[in-house]
C-alpha cells in the first residue's frame, strides 16, 4: 500500500478518516498533503496545488481547515510532545516515521513557534530514477565527488537513494549521513535491503556524523542531502584530506549553473578545493529527479 495512507494515519479525526478514502491508483501521485489555517486541505500533484476535494468530494472536514484543526493536526504529528522535536522546529519543521518531513509555519514566540498556521506534509516513497552513464562511470570508480543540484521538490533526495542503491550493488565501503531522518527514512523504519550496506547515521548533524564516519568507519564515500553552511564545508575539507570522496545535494536552479553554485559561499568554497568532479542539476517539481545535464568540473 502506498506511503500516503502511512502519513494520514497519523492526523487526528476526521480528517485521516476523510484522507484515507483516496482512491488508490491516485495515492502514488501524491507529494504534499498541505494543511492552512482557514483554508481548504490541498494535495501537491506533479509539483502543482490541487484541493483534496477534488478527489475526496465526500471530505467535509478538510473543506476548511479550522485554526483549532490545524492545532490537533500538528499535536498529533508530533504524538502530542512538541518538546520532542524542539530542535528541528527551530529550522521550520520536524521529520516524523518512515522519513516523511512536515514543514511548519506560523508566528515566532519566545520558546519557538507562538502559533502554527501552515503544514506541509512531504510523503516520503522509497523510489529511485536512471543515473546517467558520467554518474554511473563516477561511482564506480569513486575518483571524484558527485554534486546534486536542483530547486525543493526536483528529486535530490530521490537521487541521492539511487546512487546509494548502485553503491550498495559494489564492494565500496560508503557511509550515508541522514541528518533529518529522512534520506533513509530512519529511526527503525523498514530500511531497502540495498540500504544496509552502509554505515548510516540517522539525525546527527552532519559536521558530527561526518567526522564520525571518518573516525570509526574509514569510508571511500560519504553521501549527504543539503549541503550549504560553513561548519557543512568545513567537515567536507576534512573528509577530503583524508581521502573519502563526497556525494551531496545542494539547493539551486539548473537554469543558473556553475554561476548559481558559485554565489553560495559554502558550495563555493567546496567547488574551490576540488571536492566535486561532477556536476548534476535537476528539472523541477513536475519532473522529479530527471537530469537536464550532467557538468564535468
Amino acid at each position: 500500500m502506498d506511503e500516503y495512507y502511512a502519513v494520514v494515519r497519523r492526523l487526528p479525526e476526521p480528517y485521516s478518516t476523510e484522507l484515507l478514502a483516496l482512491d488508490m491508483q491516485l495515492a502514488p501521485f501524491i507529494q504534499e498533503i498541505r494543511l492552512r489555517a482557514g483554508q481548504p486541505v490541498r494535495f501537491t500533484v506533479k509539483g502543482r496545488l490541487a484541493p483534496c476535494r477534488k478527489f475526496l468530494p465526500r471530505a467535509e472536514a478538510c473543506a476548511r481547515l479550522g485554526a483549532d484543526g490545524l492545532q490537533s493536526c500538528f499535536a498529533a504529528l508530533c504524538r502530542y510532545s512538541v518538546y520532542a522535536h524542539e530542535q528541528e522546529l527551530r529550522q521550520g519543521y520536524f521529520t516524523i516515521p518512515g522519513g516523511n518531513r512536515v514543514g511548519v509555519a506560523g508566528v515566532r514566540g519566545p520558546q519557538g513557534f507562538s502559533a502554527v498556521t501552515s503544514l506541509n506534509l512531504r510523503v516520503a516513497r522509497w523510489i529511485t530514477c536512471p543515473l546517467p552513464p558520467p554518474v554511473q562511470q563516477e561511482l564506480s570508480t569513486l575518483h571524484g565527488g558527485i554534486l546534486v543540484v536542483g530547486p525543493p521538490g526536483s528529486g535530490k533526495t530521490t537521487f541521492l537513494r539511487s546512487m546509494i542503491t548502485f553503491l550498495a550493488r559494489g564492494e565500496q565501503i560508503f557511509c550515508v549521513v541522514d541528518e533529518r531522518g529522512e534520506l533513509l527514512a530512519g529511526e527503525g523504519a523498514a530500511a531497502p535491503p540495498a540500504a544496509c550496506a552502509a554505515d548510516v547515521y540517522t539525525r546527527w548533524p552532519k559536521p558530527q556524523a561526518i567526522n564520525m564516519a571518518l573516525r570509526c568507519m574509514n569510508p571511500r564515500a560519504i553521501v549527504c542531502d543539503e549541503l550549504g553552511t560553513d561548519a557543512d564545508a568545513a567537515a567536507v575539507e576534512k573528509g577530503l584530506a583524508c581521502g573519502a570522496v563526497f556525494l551531496a545535494s545542494v539547493h539551486g536552479e539548473s537554469a543558473a549553473g556553475l554561476q548559481g553554485l558559485e554565489q553560495k559561499p559554502a558550495v563555493a568554497r567546496l567547488l574551490a578545493a576540488g571536492a566535486f568532479r561532477t556536476a548534476v542539476f535537476l528539472d523541477g517539481r513536475e519532473r522529479p529527479g530527471t537530469v537536464v545535464r550532467t557538468v564535468q568540473l
